[in-house]
């Protein structure tokens, strides 16, 4: 096995604010000190791989640098888990590295830090989550920017209470707000993209009524609203993002093997960018059907959402994927996973043609990645995959469509990895 040591220390930005959640864990958790079950687990993810283009920069690119490169990624992870009749604490860590043979510059840390806890009683059920993550920006550049020739680090705070109240055996009152906050290290600046990254805060509140119907079917209707905000977006001042809507849930079993999970809804977003003021409707959804075998499994799925990008914009994503498994014998699988996504910018001022009007800026993503996987003993598994991406982005108003300088960028990787899985330590009195 090969082991690498870790080319950053440990911190932990925000240290106040992370202990908070951990105090009122402990307030409205009091059965940590009773009797219960305890567990420790690990994991250890190692992979090795080759991508073409690690920047995603177009055939065409003038800008300079390598662009292909060999990629190693470790990242251990532990668990702790304390579990009750009446109450449940996890706490996750994982501080790992990534390393580019051609491109140093994108070597980065990785370390994700996350605490959870539920306490119920005979009316309420009551919940906080708190995580804490430092991530290259890159690794999320499909999501969140388009942007993947920068080395700038991600760091992501987020709190999530919730309460559940149980009317009835039947229906359910659930209140869950949540906030968040990320910065960056640096601009996040680079040749294909002209737009810093920009800090931002997130939040959100959700009051849903949820109505089991019968063992197979639920369903619930959430009104939300949210409120994504960055300090300076662009020249003209600090971008804010007000969003009000309503969102209809069902889940269905179908039967032993089948599922189906779906979401509906609307939404109005206000926005205010230094002294523009704009306003949009738009649907939500995330529709999803899976199938699961003794030897096949597959799922399909269609969502649209809001999403904050890294520029400081909120945008709307829409996407659909596809996803296949099948057994081939008692220790050796094989998968196919598929997705496409749309990015569109919401609300967003700028310049077209020379006119200040409404733009968006749109971007398309598509990702084909077939895989095989041995499982060498329960503890041990040996992998391999190969992933086909492809990115276009361009700025789009009225009849008019101008290509990023990006333009359309392709890469294929290929990764071999071995994970394991400790099954760690487990007590109960």
């Amino acid at each position: 096995m090969l082991l690498l040591s870790l080319s950053r220390p440990l911190t932990f930005p925000k240290a106040v604010r992370i202990l908070l959640p951990i105090v009122s864990l402990c307030i409205l958790f009091p059965s940590v000190l009773q009797a219960a079950e305890w567990s420790l687990k690990g994991s250890l993810d190692q992979s090795l791989g080759y991508d073409d283009n690690v920047r995603m920069l177009s055939k065409d690119s003038l800008f300079p640098g390598s662009r292909g490169s060999f990629k190693y990624r470790i990242i251990p992870v532990l668990t702790f888990l304390h579990k009750t009749e009446v109450s449940e604490i996890q706490a996750d860590a994982s501080y790992g590295t990534q390393i580019y043979t051609d491109i140093p510059q994108f070597d980065q840390d990785i370390q994700n830090y996350s605490l959870s806890g539920l306490y119920k009683t005979a009316r309420f059920d009551w919940g906080l989550s708190t995580n804490l993550s430092v991530t290259p920006a890159r690794n999320t550049a499909a999501l969140n920017s388009g942007d993947f020739n920068t080395n700038s680090d991600r760091t992501s705070w987020s709190v999530s209470p919730s309460v559940s109240y149980k009317i009835d055996e039947l229906n359910s009152i659930i209140l869950s707000p949540s906030y968040s906050e990320t910065s960056f290290t640096s601009s996040g600046s680079s040749p294909t993209n002209s737009t810093n990254f920009r800090n931002n805060t997130s939040t959100n509140i959700g009051l849903a009524w949820q109505r089991l119907w019968n063992e197979r079917y639920t369903s619930n209707v959430n009104f939300f609203y949210s409120n994504f905000s960055s300090p300076r977006t662009t020249a003209i001042g600090e971008s804010t993002f007000d969003s009000v809507g309503i969102n209809f849930s069902n889940t269905y079993v179908w039967s032993q093997n089948w599922n189906i999970d779906g979401t509906v809804g609307a939404r109005h977003t206000q926005s205010t960018i230094g002294t523009v003021s704009n306003g949009s409707f738009g649907f939500l959804a995330n529709v999803g059907i899976n199938y699961t075998g003794e030897s096949f499994s597959s799922g399909i799925s269609f969502n649209r959402s809001l999403t904050p990008s890294n520029q400081g914009q909120l945008q709307e994503q829409t996407g659909a994927s596809l996803h296949f498994r099948y057994k081939i014998a008692e220790r050796l699988s094989a998968g196919l996973t598929t997705s496409y996504t749309q990015s569109t910018s919401v609300n967003e001022p700028g310049l077209v043609n020379g006119i200040n009007q409404l733009s968006s800026r749109k971007r398309e993503n598509i990702v084909v990645e077939p895989s095989v996987s041995w499982s060498l003993s329960p503890d041990w598994t040996l992998a391999g995959s190969y992933r086909y991406r492809t990115q276009q982005g361009g700025l789009t108003g009225g009849d008019n469509i101008t290509n990023d300088v990006n333009g359309v960028a392709e890469s294929n990787l290929f990764i071999l990895s071995i994970n394991y899985n400790w099954q760690g330590l487990k007590l109960s009195r």
